[in-house]
């Protein structure tokens, strides 16, 4: 079980008030371990599950070397040990190798996000010591269905052609599936895909909301998810699969089984992480995207924000005994809606949060 329902009951038998705690751990500033940096708009695929439509209307544009190392010197004198480089799709361009090189000289570990497509045997050579980890996108669990959602009949094969050089050469890689509707469907299809290639670990992303398809998954969907991530936690293969990016604990019957299956809006930004865009800006996250001042530092910017995110929350949440942890779901406009509670993420059943206080209550 996560360490903050412990101290959440330990902090509450001591007559410490839930808002209270949850205030000061919804608005922590020493666990910001990563900044993304999205270092093009460019990308050879459009596919149609992404919440970045740069593929699908053409960006262009790059982050600026200048901008990449100011940031980068302000993460370092600040600590935070991780840096990942994504898009579009960052291996698009031959500056992303020198970009990573700097952040290898100053310590950094490196993650890149690839659609694997420009992962051809030459540019791997190249990117030896650069890498700590890929995280590679596999939208579909068979070839005809990858086609159809990133439109290029050759993804299947150049994706798995990668994934086999990256397994040659020994760079850790984990697969990023967005669990669209769909893909919750084809569920035990994944997981015969993946069954085989013991080193691949398996990362579920919720499907965000997007213009267009603001509703990607449902509850019920969500609910089906759930069961099926707990079936599949029974086998040793997959005994640490979760679902990733922040759903609401809520949306299941029990809040509390959600503590173990989802990884909650704690690993969100601008908690776990910050953003910076191809224009240079920095923002919460993938999906909140308004330019923000970090003159003060990324640590108390991340504290900020957090804050901000915990305070808009309506008082149900504030005062669920979860909420160090799932944080109200996603704060992202698009997929919040107005509730008799206030306005939440779509996936939320408020309600339920009752069921969670009372049960944190009698244990």
């Amino acid at each position: 079980m996560n360490w903050m329902l412990p101290a959440a009951k330990m902090f509450n038998r001591l007559g410490v008030p839930y808002p209270y705690l949850n205030m000061i751990a919804c608005g922590s500033s020493n666990i910001l371990t990563e900044i993304k940096f999205e270092v093009t708009e460019r990308c050879n695929l459009a596919c149609t599950f992404c919440h970045q439509d740069f593929g699908a209307k053409g960006g262009t544009d790059d982050l600026d070397r200048e901008t990449y190392e100011r940031i980068l010197a302000a993460a370092k004198n600040e600590h935070i040990p991780l840096v990942r480089l994504t898009g579009g799709e960052p291996l698009l361009l031959k500056s992303t190798d020198e970009f990573l090189r700097l952040a290898k000289n100053l310590g950094f570990k490196v993650i890149v996000n690839t659609n694997a497509m420009p992962l051809t045997e030459k540019r791997l050579q190249k990117l030896k010591g650069l890498v700590d980890c890929f995280k590679i996108s596999l939208p579909a669990a068979d070839e005809e269905t990858m086609t159809r959602l990133t439109g290029n009949r050759t993804t299947w094969r150049k994706k798995w052609e990668a994934i086999d050089r990256l397994r040659t050469h020994g760079f850790n890689t984990e697969i990023l599936t967005v669990m669209t509707a769909e893909n919750i469907r084809q569920f035990d299809k994944f997981l015969q895909l993946l069954e085989p290639h013991e080193k691949l670990r398996w990362l579920l992303l919720r499907a965000e909301s997007q213009e267009g398809d603001t509703r990607p998954a449902t509850k019920q969907d969500v609910r089906d998810l759930a069961a099926r991530i707990s079936e599949a936690r029974r086998s040793e293969r997959w005994k640490g699969l979760t679902l990733g990016l922040a759903t609401p604990y809520c949306v299941l019957e029990n809040p509390y089984d959600a503590v173990e299956l989802f990884t909650g809006g704690s690993t969100c930004g601008p908690v776990q992480s910050l953003t910076v865009t191809s224009q240079g800006a920095v923002a919460s996250c993938y999906s909140r995207r308004d330019p923000i001042d970090m003159s003060k530092g990324l640590r108390a910017v991340g504290s900020e924000l957090a804050m901000a995110d915990f305070d808009r929350l309506p008082e149900v949440c504030r005062q669920c005994p979860l909420c160090p942890d799932c944080r109200g779901g996603c704060h992202c406009e698009l997929a919040l809606e107005e509730t008799p509670f206030g306005k939440l993420d779509y996936l939320a059943e408020p309600a339920r949060m009752a069921h969670a206080k009372a049960f944190a209550a009698a244990s």
